[in-house]
């Protein structure tokens, strides 16, 4: 019995050692996302795992398979990256809460843009509904972003104000996330130490305003071709064509971005 309670209160307290542990080291939580591709067909729904690491004040959101891609890259052998599934999300989320900063790259293949913004303040509401997600207990809270409405549970015994994409602000790390009509579902499916800072890589990145970001976007889809445009490359016009209708077909019905404002 005397046992029994022992373990309890190890367990109990898990949480609590494991940030204990970390608190000088950087911190990955890994995510599964789930998202709903069409937004008027329910079943068109798709996985990607996801990174967020976590270093003092800074933080980066990316795939994991971006996250491999760069390992690769900066291992000196790009050839291992043949075979590598492409991510859904060609993007990385850096979060600077000590400048106040939010940088966000996006790699188009042969275009690599950068924005660079404040931090979103967003306001939550608190509530106090409880669960356990990984041996921590999570508190809901709610908020609107971007045209959807959310509810996050976050874990206050892990005190760093951070979570996926681009939430932040509550007194805890947000382990679980998702919109009102659960297009977007972020979960939290393990929590890790790595050695690793946080960097910005942003040396290849031209520098591009939200508005001229989202005038590139409507080009791609118009003519997905853009990003073969390679002047050491030449692909013959039909080629090209070919490229674009097939493409135009398959983004038909990707219409469903987590962003709608």
């Amino acid at each position: 019995m005397i046992l029994k309670k022992v373990f309890c209160h190890f367990f109990y307290f898990f949480p609590i050692l494991l940030f204990s542990q970390q608190s000088n080291n950087m911190l990955r939580v890994t995510y599964e996302l789930s998202f709903q591709i069409d937004s008027l067909d329910r079943f068109s729904v798709d996985t990607e795992y996801m990174y967020l690491d976590v270093d003092d004040k800074v933080s980066v959101f990316r795939s994991q398979t971006t996250h491999l891609k760069d390992s690769i890259l900066s291992s000196k052998n790009p050839r291992a990256l043949f075979g590598i599934q492409k991510s859904k999300f060609r993007y990385k989320i850096y979060k600077d809460q000590k400048n106040d900063n939010l940088i966000c790259l996006y790699d188009f293949t042969t275009f690599k843009y950068k924005t660079e913004n404040k931090l979103s303040q967003l306001v939550w509401k608190i509530e106090n509904s409880k669960k356990n997600i990984l041996g921590y207990e999570t508190t809901l809270a709610r908020t609107h972003f971007k045209g959807r409405d959310y509810e996050a549970w976050f874990a206050s015994n892990l005190p760093v104000p951070e979570g996926p994409y681009k939430f932040h602000g509550l007194p805890g790390m947000i382990l679980e996330i998702y919109d009102s009509k659960s297009h977007y579902h972020f979960t939290a499916k393990g929590i890790e130490k790595i050695k690793e800072s946080v960097n910005v890589a942003e040396k290849d990145y031209t520098k591009i305003s939200d508005a001229d970001l989202d005038l590139f976007r409507k080009k791609i889809k118009e003519k997905p071709s853009l990003i073969l445009n390679n002047p050491g490359i030449h692909i013959p016009k039909e080629g090209l064509d070919k490229y674009d209708r097939n493409q135009r077909a398959r983004l038909k019905n990707q219409n469903n971005p987590i962003e709608l404002e």
